[in-house]
């Protein structure tokens, strides 16, 4: 949800890259698919989602701005999963195979595509760590001191308070009611669209 900064979409792309926009609800590729695009988001929010034994929904990612996605499904044949708009995107489009061919012939791109997926894979380790704490109120703590270092503690949540609670694996009742909780004891500060830890 609120991932550490990315870099921009590297310069060493651009030839490569084609602009698309989807609307709400659009689904960008099914799990199962050919292989044949990595995207990185412009703008907007992607959802990549699996389903469960029961039909269920699991959310894999939720990609804002400044991420890539479909980059781990590179050396597959198939996506693991689907991507689904859940708001209007504008996403850059790169073939597999040109990404491919740009890490092989250009070492320093190839640097700075290990580092980039390398900050990725920190903001993943970052969430198994905040969804193996047991208590709303301890998440809600991770989340904000995890994604404001530094004196200032503030916040800002990107999507709604509804996407929040899925990204801390809660509901949303769970996190309204624990929110306020905090707030009344001194906890966090609501700001804006976002919370500053006190």
């Amino acid at each position: 949800m609120n991932n550490p900064k990315l870099p921009a979409f590297p310069p060493a792309l651009r030839p490569h890259a084609s602009r698309l926009t989807y609307s709400a609800g659009k689904m960008i590729f099914r799990a199962g698919s050919a292989t044949r695009w990595v995207y990185y988001l412009v703008s907007g929010c992607v959802r990549l989602i699996r389903r469960g034994r029961a039909g269920e929904e699991i959310v894999l990612h939720q990609a804002r701005a400044g991420d890539f996605f479909a980059e781990a499904s590179i050396d597959s044949a198939r996506y693991h999963c689907d991507a689904l708009a859940m708001e209007a995107a504008t996403v850059l489009r790169v073939s597999a195979l040109d990404l491919t061919n740009l890490i092989e012939a250009d070492p320093e791109f190839a640097r700075q595509w290990i580092s980039l997926l390398g900050q990725q894979l920190r903001a993943v380790r970052t969430r198994v760590e905040r969804l193996s704490l047991k208590s709303a109120s301890e998440r809600i703590r991770h989340f904000l001191l995890s994604g404001a270092p530094g004196a200032a503690g503030y916040v800002k949540v990107n999507g709604t308070l509804k996407d929040l609670a899925r990204d801390l694996g809660i509901t949303h009742e769970t996190l309204y009611r624990t929110l306020a909780g905090m707030e009344r004891s001194g906890q966090i500060e609501r700001q804006g669209d976002g919370f500053r830890l006190l």
